[in-house]
């Protein structure tokens, strides 16, 4: 059966729609000021530091960090992975320009800084990686290709997560550009552009490194010697990762969270492995039915799972399909290793987020297959996840609760601030209501002139 093709506009190579989209995350989760937490704090420091005082040492910001550093030889490091304080460090100098305050003071509220970084780090990678998720399904022509975005970008930890100041979106956006760089049409500088996404992913999170193993599997078989490409367009990122960890660390093979101090000082740099431990039970139940699990709080994911595995035993192997499931399962356990399968104060196991943009397509195929079942759980997931983007995010590890903590919340009036709130007070959240809804509309509009009418082909 022929479709026809979208005749709607592009600029800068995005078109209406893409737009819209974009500037819809971007209104959602960008003017949300959340409070300076640990995390944040070791990597805000990092960015402040390499622009204030030209080192990677953040000694002189001891006072303003929590419990998440690295200390080497009575020296204070982040220890985060790098890639995403050095990525913001031009906007952070611009931020300095315009008036930022030095990072040496502790603002734990309303810290403009802090959200300026967060906008360009993880909000604008939020949306960028939606849109491409948009483009990714409508590129297969799959009907339900703008209900499948909004639930697998809104519906799980994506949403909140692209309203903080960790790496888990950018890191998520940079893996899934590279697979569609991949899954194009084969050629050299696609695959060279591919492999330095990859590359730079493992540079923003650690874990990035099982993706781009699933990747580097992909790329061998689908390009067979072209993969060289591949690997060598991820080289300047390691290269460039291992010279940290060099300065930082003293061995270009050591990362940071071998010296954490999180619990106490190393003397001596712990093995990688050293949170892990032998899957248990107990972590997977936790996973699945905690009040922070993937049934009860995002249960589209599992949606999009078992759409994955229909679709692959109905029609056989189809790479989004195949995709999804391999990144699921890889990633499924980190947390069933981990001590807390949250990673910590989080809305859910946080480690799973780079897996989720490749469920897209899947949950396509669901909204097409079980419509209403669908509509709920999407439902339910974009409840959950709105609602902990609103308030706190960060649960502690050992709350058992998630949505109704949230709703409790926000019943209480403990929303976080907003940049509009902040300048007009609780009439601020009746403008950023107004606000969302209209681009909601004007997106729904948009989308609606496109001719997707298929499965998913």
């Amino acid at each position: 059966m022929r479709h026809a093709k979208s005749v709607e506009p592009a600029w800068l190579g995005l078109t209406r729609t893409e737009w819209l989209l974009a500037v819809t995350v971007l209104l959602l989760v960008g003017i949300f000021v959340h409070p300076y937490r640990a995390q944040q704090a070791s990597r805000y420091t990092l960015t402040a530091a390499i622009v204030e005082q030209r080192t990677v040492v953040l000694d002189d910001y001891s006072h303003v960090l929590g419990r998440d550093r690295a200390i080497r030889e009575d020296h204070i490091y982040s220890d985060k992975a790098p890639g995403q304080p050095f990525m913001a460090v031009p906007f952070f100098a611009v931020g300095k320009a315009i008036g930022v305050e030095d990072a040496t003071v502790l603002r734990v509220n309303a810290n403009l800084g802090l959200w300026w970084i967060t906008f360009w780090s993880a909000a604008l990678p939020g949306a960028a990686l939606a849109v491409m998720m948009y483009r990714r399904t409508s590129s297969l022509r799959c009907r339900g290709s703008l209900l499948a975005t909004w639930s697998t970008f809104a519906g799980t930890l994506l949403l909140p997560f692209s309203a903080l100041l960790f790496g888990h979106v950018l890191a998520a956006a940079l893996l899934y550009g590279a697979f569609m760089f991949l899954s194009g049409r084969p050629g050299f500088w696609s695959l060279v552009g591919s492999g330095a996404l990859a590359g730079l992913a493992v540079g923003v999170e650690y874990t990035a490194a099982l993706g781009v193993a699933v990747l580097a599997v992909y790329s061998v078989w689908r390009h067979r010697m072209l993969a060289m490409a591949w690997l060598a367009g991820g080289l300047p990122a390691a290269l460039a990762l291992a010279a940290y960890n060099k300065v930082a660390f003293g061995d270009p093979l050591t990362l940071s969270y071998q010296y954490s101090a999180f619990h106490e000082v190393a003397s001596t740099s712990r093995s990688v492995f050293f949170m892990f431990s032998s899957a248990t039970l107990e972590n997977l139940t936790r996973l699945l039915m905690d009040g922070r699990g993937l049934l009860v709080a995002t249960p589209i994911v599992i949606v999009a799972v078992v759409a994955a595995i229909s679709t692959s035993l109905k029609r056989g192997k189809q790479d989004d399909v195949v995709m999804a499931i391999a990144m699921f399962a890889i990633y499924l356990m980190v947390p069933i290793l981990w001590g807390n399968p949250w990673g910590g104060a989080s809305p859910g196991p946080r480690y799973m987020s780079l897996a989720l943009p490749f469920l897209v397509v899947p949950v396509a195929q669901a909204w097409v297959r079980w419509p209403r079942f669908t509509a709920f759980t999407a439902g339910v997931s974009v409840l959950t996840m709105s609602s902990a983007t609103v308030t706190e995010p960060l649960l502690r590890r050992d709350t058992a609760d998630g949505l109704n903590t949230w709703l409790q919340r926000l019943l209480n009036g403990e929303a976080a601030p907003t940049l509009l709130t902040l300048t007009a007070g609780e009439l601020g959240w009746l403008v950023h209501i107004v606000i969302i809804v209209s681009a909601l509309m004007l997106l729904v509009r948009s989308h609606k002139r496109r001719l997707l009418t298929a499965e998913c082909l």
